[in-house]
């Protein structure tokens, strides 16, 4: 026999096999032991005697598993670049392209590359807003890279997971989306030769987000502290925004509102130089959270107002909510009614349009403040009451108690049972979270 690839071996004999009908235990004989086979088809390297017996059992030449071995490892080559070639598409030119080259590809179940394959049938999903879908596509990935120990320093098992992370967020499971970004770090592996080196610096960012989102503000700042010591390795511009732009959300969160302008304004500048319009919006939107913390309304605004002449270019819809609902605030304070019942309703409208509930939450909340500051009780109450259902149906703890405390306001003195329920789930709220000792943020 010619010198053999044993993982290429393995896959010829297990898919021989397969296609007899037969099991591992129908090849076993006095001389031929089932752990051998198993070995075998694990790609694990064996006796050429123990290659033999199985191939003539199978009527396979054994020849033929080292002449094809040049011949399919230029396929796997030639596909591996088209795998490459369709990541791009779905990325940068849309999903229905990737999905289109996709769809010509002919991969075995049982082939590593088939991982690749169903994580780009993921992406495609997930860049649809399909999330279940993507999930189970990922989790299929997940199955067979843990079948291929090969594949471990490709780092696709740690992308796998930063998307079902990504998909996990726009379900507005936080939670859930914190785990798997977790799994993914521990998964990663460092090799400067992988495809996907990148990927450790798109988890940590993740987790900064998420945990931010959490309001697990130490951990949030602790995670991007570590990417700091790194920010040299960086190549991604994209990255190294949402640092800026997490880090200046934290500085809000602990009032240190000058440094906040600091960060935000510099990062403004490097996305304007990179044109990245999504980053711009929301880095102007945190500049001008900052400067209204300062009690500095009229550059708040400003701020404010620039960031929403990029709405129409804004890719992310999402994030319209926040600053609408910001400006929104602004107006409220200032007394300027009218206007701010104008920003309000119309980040209640883009929250019900996409899917986030915790800025759609917020956004509800603002607006019920702007009716009761015009004494439109009912109205508040149905904008307070659709809150807290979003509150209860995705556990959005940090909201709940605002929420009671603002339907308990709108009851009191007309509405004694409810105004009893509220005040009593306040409470409950206060001895679960203070008095026991839980998460108090």
């Amino acid at each position: 026999m010619l010198p053999l690839d044993h993982e290429h071996a393995a896959r010829l004999i297990k898919k021989k096999r397969k296609e007899l009908g037969l099991r591992q235990s129908d090849l076993v004989d006095d001389c031929l032991k089932l752990h051998a086979i198993r070995k075998v088809e694990k790609g694990e390297i064996v006796s050429e005697d123990i290659i033999i017996r199985i191939c003539n059992k199978l009527s396979l030449d054994p020849e033929h598993l080292s002449e094809s071995y040049e011949n399919v490892r230029d396929g796997e080559e030639q596909l591996k670049f088209k795998l490459f070639a369709i990541e791009h598409d779905i990325d940068m030119v849309g999903p229905e392209e990737g999905l289109e080259e996709l769809r010509k590809l002919e991969i075995d179940n049982d082939h590593p590359l088939q991982a690749w394959h169903l994580f780009l049938k993921g992406k495609y999903n997930d860049r649809k807003g399909h999330w279940k879908k993507a999930q189970a596509q990922y989790l299929k990935a997940l199955s067979i890279i843990n079948q291929h120990p090969e594949l471990e320093t490709s780092n696709l098992k740690a992308s796998t997971y930063n998307e079902l992370g990504r998909c996990c967020y726009y379900q507005n499971d936080l939670e859930q989306a914190l785990a798997y970004i977790e799994k993914g770090l521990e998964a990663y592996h460092p090799d400067p030769d992988s495809d996907r080196d990148y990927i450790i610096y798109i988890l940590k960012t993740s987790k900064a987000i998420y945990l931010e989102k959490l309001n697990r503000n130490e951990e949030a700042m602790r995670t991007l502290e570590e990417m700091w010591a790194d920010i040299g390795k960086i190549d991604s511009m994209e990255i190294r925004l949402i640092m800026y732009e997490v880090h200046a959300q934290l500085l809000i969160k602990q009032q240190l509102y000058e440094k906040a302008v600091e960060y935000a304004t510099k990062a403004i500048r490097m996305a304007r130089l990179d044109q990245n319009v999504d980053r711009s919006f929301e880095l102007w939107t945190a500049l001008g959270e900052s400067f209204k913390n300062a009690n500095e309304p009229s550059k708040a605004e400003i701020c404010f107002r620039t960031a929403l002449k990029l709405e129409k270019k804004v890719r992310k819809k999402n994030i319209l909510v926040s600053t609408y609902t910001k400006l929104g605030v602004l107006y409220l304070e200032s007394k300027k009614i009218t206007l701010a019942q104008q920003a309000l309703e119309k980040a209640v409208q883009l929250g019900q349009r996409t899917n986030d509930a915790l800025k759609y939450c917020t956004a509800l909340t603002a607006l019920g403040d702007c009716y009761m500051s015009q004494k439109r009780t009912n109205k508040a109450r149905e904008c307070f009451q659709q809150a807290l259902h979003l509150v209860e149906r995705h556990a959005l703890k940090a909201n709940e108690p605002e929420v009671l405390v603002k339907l308990a306001q709108c009851c009191e003195g007309e509405d004694h049972e409810n105004y009893e329920k509220y005040k009593n789930r306040v409470f409950q709220y206060y001895v679960e979270h203070y008095v026991k000792g839980g998460d108090s943020t």
